[in-house]
């Protein structure tokens, strides 16, 4: 991707000066935006190179100020101001130390340099950039759906980056409830995070997510782990709920394995559970569903669980929240019931009602292990 950092590398455009926010360098340029004024909000979507030209506007030090804050705000790459003209002569002070501040790239851009020569220098470097870059991410896809990976895919992988005999670590980050306006802001975000944390292989839209591998050291690696909680952390603070699914492919050839793994993750996370970044391995009996006929979980489930099976209104997901939190304390009607902060008679209330709309009794070893599996095995349903 084109980079802050190598912006004024570009053939045409050395006269461009980095004057502020240089530990933005290695922010990504998406396009290129010409701002009127400081209402940028419905026109950035993430990574937009904004530039300032003085006319129809007379800027103040405060228009700048509000304009770098939402810009920031916005996840765009950088902000280009025209000086030396009629409109504005210098770029401020107070405007070069508020940019410093906040670590945002700030660059100035002669005013004799015409601007419609600049945005077609950086838009055609955008272009050939992007081109490349979508071969890479339409190769990934293939890898992550195909589970036949032949020589000239490992051939082509080394090309891209990609050491055929490396351990990865391969997130897949499920975006729940995101509006497709912001799709290009959540690729921007992730794009950007992979290249802050200096990891140069591409990422991919994959299956209503996103797909993200870095090279890792070992099965269950606490540093990639802690890489897919930091990724999660940049992407709630951006205003993004999501819930990233990991897994481990021990060499490229067993990628799709890897992938799959990481989308069934992420699509088992408990509703009720904080941690959003789930690895394989930790889903214990829950793996086996993946081998399973989804009919026969289906008529397993509505067997245990009845009424409740599948049932997402207050009433049910009450009750299913209780007999999970019930199972994970052992059973034991005390804990359930602080854990829950309810009444140990309201618990036992609702632990009757769901004996009667199961018909199954809790009192009985079997049973209960009968109910807990048809639990887990109804969000892999959902």
């Amino acid at each position: 991707m084109i980079s802050i950092g190598s912006l004024n590398q570009i053939n045409g455009l050395e006269e461009l000066q980095f004057r502020a926010g240089l530990q933005g360098s290695k922010n990504a340029i998406r396009w290129p935006y010409i701002a009127e004024n400081t209402e940028i909000e419905p026109w950035t979507q993430g990574g937009e190179l904004i530039f300032v030209t003085g006319l129809n506007w007379n800027w103040t030090v405060q228009d700048f100020i509000i304009l770098i804050k939402k810009a920031q705000k916005q996840c765009t790459s950088g902000l280009v101001i025209l000086t030396q003209s009629p409109y504005l002569d210098t770029i401020p002070n107070e405007v070069l130390d508020f940019a410093n501040k906040l670590n945002f790239p700030l660059f100035e851009q002669p005013y004799s340099i015409p601007m419609v020569n600049v945005t077609e220098i950086l838009s055609n470097a955008i272009i050939m950039d992007g081109l490349n870059n979508k071969s890479s991410r339409w190769f990934l896809q293939n890898l992550a759906d195909n589970p036949h990976v032949s020589e000239i895919d490992l051939i082509k992988a080394t090309e891209i980056g990609f050491d055929p005999a490396q351990r990865l670590s391969v997130a897949f980050i499920k975006s729940n409830r995101i509006a497709d306006e912001e799709l290009i802001k959540g690729d921007h975000i992730i794009s950007q995070f992979m290249l802050n944390e200096g990891i140069q292989l591409p990422i991919a839209e994959l299956h209503q997510g996103w797909l993200a591998i870095t090279p890792t050291s070992s099965e269950y690696c606490s540093d990639s782990m802690k890489l897919w909680h930091k990724l999660h952390q940049q992407l709630l603070a951006c205003g993004f709920d999501c819930t990233i699914g990991i897994s481990d492919a021990k060499e490229l050839k067993v990628i799709h394995k890897a992938v799959s793994q990481a989308r069934q993750s992420a699509g088992l996370h408990r509703e009720n559970n904080k941690n959003k970044v789930i690895h394989y391995n930790s889903l214990g009996i829950a793996q086996l569903f993946t081998h399973i006929d989804n009919n026969e979980i289906d008529s397993f489930c509505r067997q245990h669980l009845g009424d409740i099976f599948n049932k997402h209104d207050t009433q049910s997901l009450i009750l299913k929240t209780t007999l999970n939190c019930y199972f994970d304390n052992l059973c034991s009607m005390r804990q359930t019931a602080l854990a829950m902060n309810i009444h140990r008679n309201t618990l036992s209330n609702r632990l009757k009602k769901i004996e009667s709309l199961t018909g199954f009794n809790l009192s009985n070893a079997q049973q209960r292990l009968s109910l807990q599996i048809a639990l887990i095995a109804d969000r892999f349903i959902s």
